[in-house]
Order: C-alpha cells, then sequence, then structure tokens
C-alpha cells in the first residue's frame, strides 16, 4: 500500500465514539460540597481520541431532599441538562429516603441512564482535577482495567493541627501509575458497568451503618476475575473537616477500620479464614502495645502504633460480635 493510501485510510478514518459515563455522587445534608464538586465537573477536559458523554448523578440519603437546593441553580442557568437530547453533560437527581450508604450506593447503580458503559463514584466532600476523567480512560485504554482507582489528597483546614498532619493521618497510600492492584473504593473510582452488572455485585446491605460497603464490593470484584489498576495523574482532593481533627475521632476511625474487616469476615469469610484473621487481629495488637514509645519521638511512628492496636483491636471485637456502627444517625459512634 503507498503512503499516499495510507494517509488517506488515516484521514478518512471515523472518529472513535464517545463512552457513556456516570459520576454518582451520595450526598447527605452537603449542600456546599455538591455545588463545589458540580462547578468541578463543568470544566473536565475531553481528549478527541478519548471522547465520553458525561450524566452526574446525585443521589440525596436526606429523605427531606435538602440537596436539591444544591442542583436547582445548575439546571436554571444551563450548565447541566436533563434531557437526553442535549449535548451538555447531564444531571440527574433522586432521593433515597432508606437511610445508610449501601442502600443510596445500590440506588446509584440502579439510577444508571440505560447504556451506561463506565461507573464512577465521588463522595460530596471531594472534587477532582480538571483533566480527572481522561486520566481514568487513559489508563483504562493502556491496561485494558475493568476498574480504574486513583488517589486522594487531603485538605486540611485553616489551623489544622499540625501533629496529625505530621502523623499522616490523613494520607493515602499511592501506587505507580498503571500498577495492578486489588483492592478500591468508592472515593474515586471507575469501572465496567455491565461486567459488574453480569457479576450480580452489590454493596452489603447488612452493613448498612458500619462502613466499609466499598471495600467488601471491590474485594468481591476482584474475588470474580475484575482487574484494577492504578490511575495515578486521576487526582481528587478530600476536605477534611476540623470535626475531625481530634485525637476522639481519629481513634474511633482506626477501631472501626479493623471492625469493618471482620464484619465482612464474618459475613463472607468460613472459619479458617476466621481464625486466620483472629489471630492476625491479635498480633497486631501485640504490634501496636510494642510500639506504643514511639509516641514521644514521631509523630507519623506513633500514629502507626495507635493504628495496629486499634486495628487490631476492632478485628478482634468483630470477630466476637461487636459491630461499630460509625454511620448510624441516631447514636453515632456506638458499639453494638
Amino acid at each position: 500500500m503507498s503512503h499516499e493510501n495510507e494517509l488517506s485510510m488515516i484521514d478518512n478514518a471515523e472518529p472513535p465514539q464517545p463512552v457513556k459515563i456516570v459520576v454518582a455522587v451520595l450526598t447527605y445534608r452537603r449542600p456546599e460540597g455538591i455545588s463545589k464538586l458540580l462547578d468541578v465537573l463543568t470544566r473536565q477536559h475531553q481528549n478527541p481520541a478519548r471522547p465520553y458523554a458525561l450524566t452526574v448523578l446525585v443521589v440525596d440519603n436526606d429523605a427531606a431532599g435538602s440537596g436539591w437546593s444544591a442542583i436547582e441553580p445548575f439546571i436554571a442557568k444551563g450548565a447541566y441538562a436533563v434531557d437526553e437530547a442535549s449535548d451538555r453533560p447531564k444531571l440527574k437527581y433522586c432521593v433515597e429516603k432508606q437511610q445508610g450508604i449501601p442502600f443510596a450506593r445500590n440506588r446509584a447503580l440502579d439510577e444508571a441512564p440505560d447504556g451506561t458503559d463506565l461507573f464512577c463514584f465521588l463522595d460530596d466532600d471531594e472534587w477532582p482535577v480538571d483533566h480527572w476523567l481522561d486520566a481514568m480512560l487513559s489508563v483504562r485504554e493502556a491496561t485494558s482495567a475493568d476498574c480504574v482507582y486513583g488517589p486522594v489528597e487531603p485538605v486540611y483546614p485553616e489551623q489544622a493541627d499540625d501533629y496529625f498532619i505530621r502523623a499522616g493521618v490523613f494520607e493515602r497510600k499511592r501506587r505507580q501509575d498503571r500498577e495492578q492492584i486489588k483492592y478500591a473504593a468508592s472515593n474515586n473510582v471507575m469501572f465496567d458497568y455491565a461486567l459488574f452488572c453480569r457479576h450480580g455485585l452489590r454493596f452489603e446491605e447488612r452493613m448498612r451503618y458500619t462502613g466499609g460497603t466499598d471495600f467488601v464490593f471491590f474485594d468481591q470484584a476482584v474475588r470474580k476475575g475484575v482487574q484494577i489498576f492504578w490511575a495515578d495523574a486521576a487526582l481528587v482532593h478530600d476536605i477534611v473537616p476540623a470535626s475531625r481533627m481530634n485525637w476522639k475521632w481519629v481513634l474511633q476511625r482506626q477501631y472501626r477500620l479493623g471492625n469493618t474487616f471482620a464484619v465482612a469476615e464474618k459475613l463472607y469469610g468460613d472459619r479458617k479464614s476466621a481464625a486466620y484473621r483472629f489471630a492476625y487481629g491479635v498480633a497486631r495488637v501485640g504490634l501496636g502495645v510494642a510500639m506504643l514509645p514511639a509516641l514521644a519521638v514521631s509523630p507519623r511512628l506513633g500514629m502507626r502504633a495507635l493504628t495496629h492496636l486499634l486495628r487490631g483491636a476492632g478485628t478482634v471485637s468483630g470477630l466476637l460480635g461487636h459491630a461499630y456502627e460509625e454511620y448510624r444517625p441516631d447514636a453515632k459512634g456506638t458499639v453494638k
């Protein structure tokens, strides 16, 4: 084939068809967070080589529908469209009256428009960089990933406690770009919607107040053969409220994280895996106790000691039947 014919074929090639992407956001009485996120999503850059059609889906877990006050201005000024015929980004809003994060997440999955190709989750106290979606698509294209997960970077309030910043309490581990991993969470993720539906993946509603249902969801996905890859450029910023920068919240969260793994183990594991996790929890408690003197010399090492101690304790107590319900609205942080 001549060089001229090759150029002609390239010139006449049809442009790629846009993939249909849903970005789902759960909210509960955070209108400021929703407003900021909706504004940022209107500025997402599209690469002509990776076009997409965007629908933003807001699931309000407040039965009173308080989130609508943040949605309406964007509709009124035309930043988003509500009809399928428009070329603008679409905006869909619904209320899930059943209280609990897994109910709202499952409602989001159910509300995805027909023909959805890719499904994303973000939190209502986050906002992504302007090339976030394209960075996700780029990694998916390069790796043939079923699921792509990206970094979340904390944004601290003014006059934040320097100890917690130096201790790295709110930092999350970053991986190599395009590295295959075995986990994901709902705070910055994109996945193949049809594939996950075929696997019958749902968020565990029996864990409605314990948290950790996204851990279980993606852990089950990996067990079914789903391949997850890291997109390091798909950065999301996460607001750390001043109310969380205190010892009570930090210690309770570490305990809850360990407890979540144990609750999931009781639901999905067997005796052998439960025995292993119990021994692991006891070992973490012992390691944490041994490392406690580090509190006097290093915030980071001291926090690591507390993390081992409290996550281990949460694991052991969870396997003994205690579920720490951090998200129960009428009694947050109670142990049942």
